[in-house]
């Protein structure tokens, strides 16, 4: 186990960000990692500039030798998108509780195409040609740069659309296609977005839930994938501060505790505070740097996974925080958790693509097991696409072989995900 973490400021010249985000050096943990075993001011080292999430040409590689049908399938290379258009007027609260929802067709265009550009042929060449199009062109109209209000709920459809942008766009940046001054202008775009997320984060007094929440996980993987991009250390090193911080708030059940009061969505937002923190450990991992491994006072992502694993087999172990029923969603009864992130989504995401990253690293670990039982019980679920998740994660790093390959890898023996059930 990891000795207990000690933060110290670190000299930046943005010291409100610095104050609530940035740490000093860590203790390392002795055991053997395949990774770099330091896991401190270190991790603003970037071993790989350019890579984000998957080395693109390394799954070009990938998916060129695997079964062609399975390749196209994970990647959706046979289905186009609509090119969408750009929101009318500017973003803002919506009335009840969702957020402004005018961007995920983009996502949705942007998560589908680039997925689509890794694959050889006329299908690849067309999604890359519309995607690099379709971002000049929004990076044209500076879309975004001015959103309208500053509000969470608006701050968090943004960076919800972000992240899957810096993604996606990695996946084409370096292709000869790309002309220089389109390659400029898109930058351009994209940093005055990370610009104001990354200013967001620093303005965020700690006390308020979105500085310490989802919101700020999210906010965070966005930064630090730009970072990762462009080789800029200090917005890379804003994932791993956050995910520390994450850590160091976390219960020693490995709940979440401002994701946990939700009430009926209590759940729902331990995953989706999950999903980030699997992305942001990621990002770290693919520069060498071990955020998985890491542990403060027995805290770690594991745990946090074994958590929500544990409390949608026994709604009970999340009872007791849920009673809270704080902005709990659709449902005030916070005795039944809304399990629904399980299934594809109506608008074609899957919440839990992150699966695809953790059990890519830990095939072997008790956690994946049970995760492949809760996802794969009635079949290969794949493509898992999520914006949280960085896009069509299954393309990205899902195993390959042929479909029925792949169906058959789903353990038909496990047993199936319990119903939703009453706690309390």
């Amino acid at each position: 186990m990891c000795a207990n973490l000690v933060e110290r400021p670190h000299p930046s010249r943005w010291p409100i960000l610095v104050a609530l985000l940035l740490v000093g050096p860590l203790s390392a943990c002795d055991r053997p990692s395949p990774l770099a075993p330091g896991i401190g001011q270190e991790t603003t080292s970037l071993r790989r500039p350019g890579i984000v999430l998957v080395d693109p040409e390394a799954r070009r590689t990938a998916l060129r030798e695997a079964d062609r049908s399975a390749a196209m399938a994970l990647c959706s290379a046979d289905e186009p998108p609509s090119v969408p258009t750009p929101p009318r007027g500017p973003l803002g609260p919506t009335p009840g509780y969702a957020t402004d929802t005018r961007l995920n067709p983009m996502a949705w265009f942007v998560m589908r195409t680039a997925a689509a550009a890794l694959v050889d042929g006329e299908p690849g060449a067309r999604a890359r040609s519309a995607l690099i199009t379709v971002l000049d062109g929004w990076a044209k109209a500076g879309v975004l740069v001015a959103p309208g209000r500053d509000d969470a709920a608006t701050r968090f459809a943004v960076n919800r659309f972000l992240l899957p942008t810096i993604v996606g766009w990695a996946l084409v940046r370096d292709h000869p296609e790309v002309e220089p001054e389109v390659r400029a202008r898109i930058d351009a775009w994209l940093a005055r977005l990370v610009e104001a997320a990354r200013a967001r984060l620093g303005d965020r007094r700690l006390h308020e839930p979105s500085a310490r929440n989802n919101h700020a996980y999210l906010a965070a993987s966005a930064v630090m994938a730009w970072g990762a991009l462009v080789g800029d250390a200090a917005a890379f090193a804003v994932g791993p501060s956050v995910f520390r911080r994450a850590l160091a708030d976390m219960r020693a059940d490995g709940s979440l505790p401002l994701e946990t009061a939700r009430g009926a969505r209590a759940l729902w937002y331990q995953r989706q505070a999950v999903a980030s923190l699997v992305t942001i450990a990621e990002l770290a991992a693919l520069q060498g740097h071990d955020l998985y491994a890491l542990e403060i006072d027995g805290r770690s992502l594991h745990a946090a996974i074994r958590f929500l694993l544990d409390a949608i087999d026994e709604p009970a172990r999340v009872a007791r925080y849920a009673a809270a029923n704080r902005n709990p969603g659709p449902s005030p009864d916070w005795r039944r958790q809304d399990l629904s992130f399980l299934e594809r989504r109506g608008h074609g995401r899957h919440y839990m693509a992150w699966v695809e990253f953790y059990r890519a690293r830990f095939p072997d670990r008790p956690e994946t097991a049970r995760l492949e039982a809760l996802l794969w019980r009635a079949g290969d679920p794949r493509p898992l696409v999520d914006e949280f998740s960085g896009g069509n994660a299954s393309c990205l790093v899902g195993p390959l072989g042929s479909a029925r390959a792949r169906t058959a890898w789903a353990a038909p023996t496990r047993a199936p995900r319990p119903a939703p059930g009453t706690a309390g």
